[in-house]
């Protein structure tokens, strides 16, 4: 059976490399209606670091970022500790989010501090104040946690300006890209259609389709 150790003595020393920053968190937070463990700040910075592939740190984060840091780079750190990781992390993260905005400390390569809350209202399970909401309420935003803000907003921005020029509906294409809605034919699809298009239309002509209920009057053959 594995042994777990309190969070305070898994994060042990690492807590001096991220003492300029916790200092003045605690600081920030005097006077304030509500106080975040220190350890749970030094948790978010530690596992910010520690992830694989991102440029996510202390200071500077991408609404995905937040996601990830949130659903496996604190686990994974506190898996391999072996700790047990708070339940208040998503709060933690909104107080965190806000030191970092108030103080000028954000980085500017960050996204703006409100996408960064995005998935704490989705996956973390908070309010619009920053507090976990019951578990019959349902959250107040559409899940974003996957979609990179900056260059997502960019794509979605040009695709706006082709639609506009096109006379097409970006929500259409959108809705056809996923599966939904009404899905335009390519080239190759619609030049097969024409072609048996016009086979129906001769045998129309020579005197219908075999199997298939036509007039035989005098009236025109129908289409």
């Amino acid at each position: 059976m594995t042994h777990l150790i309190p969070l305070s003595d898994a994060l042990g020393p690492i807590r001096d490399v991220y003492r300029h920053l916790l200092v003045e968190a605690a600081r920030w937070q005097d006077g304030r209606p509500r106080r975040t463990d220190p350890d749970h700040f030094a948790l978010i910075c530690v596992a910010s670091d520690a992830g694989f592939g991102r440029e996510a740190s202390p200071v500077r984060w991408a609404r995905t970022d937040v996601y990830h840091v949130l659903r496996c780079d604190i686990p994974n750190w506190c898996s391999l500790h072996r700790c047990l990781w708070p339940v208040e992390l998503p709060e933690a993260m909104w107080e965190w989010f806000d030191f970092l905005h108030d103080t000028g400390r954000l980085d500017p390569a960050s996204d703006p501090v409100w996408e960064l809350r995005k998935p704490l209202l989705c996956y973390g399970g908070l309010d619009e104040q920053g507090r976990l909401r019951p578990e019959d309420a349902p959250r107040i935003v559409e899940c974003e946690c996957h979609l990179p803000y900056r260059e997502t907003t960019q794509l979605l921005n040009r695709l706006g300006l082709q639609c506009e020029y096109r006379g097409q509906s970006p929500l259409d294409v959108l809705r056809a890209l996923v599966g939904d809605g009404v899905r335009h034919p390519g080239p190759e699809e619609l030049d097969e259609m024409l072609r048996d298009l016009r086979d129906d239309m001769r045998d129309i002509e020579n005197g219908g389709i075999p199997g298939f209920p036509y007039s035989t009057g005098d009236d025109e053959p129908w289409l």
